[in-house]
């Protein structure tokens, strides 16, 4: 004879549903895998704003632009390919404010005049090995003034002294005035800025 004894009752619970896989994100790798692919991000951000810094550091500096930039742009950027500027040609109504500008390069080349020939033409031809390394003036709704200084110490004085002041300067001492660009209205030279390079191996 045999004496049934009775199984105590145990509390049944139910398990979540197969899904065939499991989410990464009830496992310490996949936290893991996470931040691996945030970090791999990350190190190429760092990468590519460190490459842009580097190109940066390579290219010309600036200053300006000084005046009220009305009108026309202009940009001697292409010229300057011809070689450094070995002259200027200046332009300025009689007692006023400059009209026109352009730039002289090696042969001698010269670039296109920007702004009004006047009968006001002043011209100064850079000596052996001469560069510009400072640009400062007077400055209003136009140009008025225009003081160029070299590495020889020599200063030359284009218009009057008439309006607010602005001075440019390289920020490494051995860079140079590569070339202008600006904006000039009808027979008016409105605005002036200074692009500054290291010199070329070829000159």
């Amino acid at each position: 004879m045999r004496e049934d004894t009775e199984l105590p009752q145990t509390s049944s619970r139910a398990l979540p549903p197969a899904t065939g896989h499991a989410d990464d994100s009830d496992r310490p790798w996949g936290d893991k895998c996470r931040f691996g692919k945030n970090r791999m991000l990350l190190l190429q951000i760092l990468g590519v704003t460190l490459l842009l810094l580097a190109q940066s550091a390579g290219e010309q500096g600036h200053s300006g632009e000084f005046g009220s930039a009305s009108g026309t742009p202009f940009s001697y950027s292409g010229p300057d390919r011809w070689g450094p500027i070995t002259a200027l040609r200046i332009w300025e109504h009689c007692n006023s404010y400059i009209s026109g500008c352009v730039a002289g390069h090696p042969a001698p080349v010269w670039a296109e005049v920007y702004g009004a020939k006047t009968q006001a033409e002043l011209e100064v031809t850079l000596l052996p090995n001469e560069r510009i390394t400072q640009v400062s003036g007077k400055q209003y709704t136009y140009i008025y003034q225009l003081i160029v200084s070299t590495n020889k110490g020599r200063i030359f004085f284009f218009g009057q002294p008439y309006g607010n002041s602005f001075n440019a300067v390289p920020l490494s001492c051995t860079e140079y005035l590569a070339f202008l660009t600006g904006h000039y209205s009808g027979g008016s030279l409105t605005g002036i800025a200074m692009q500054w390079a290291e010199p070329r191996n070829q000159e």
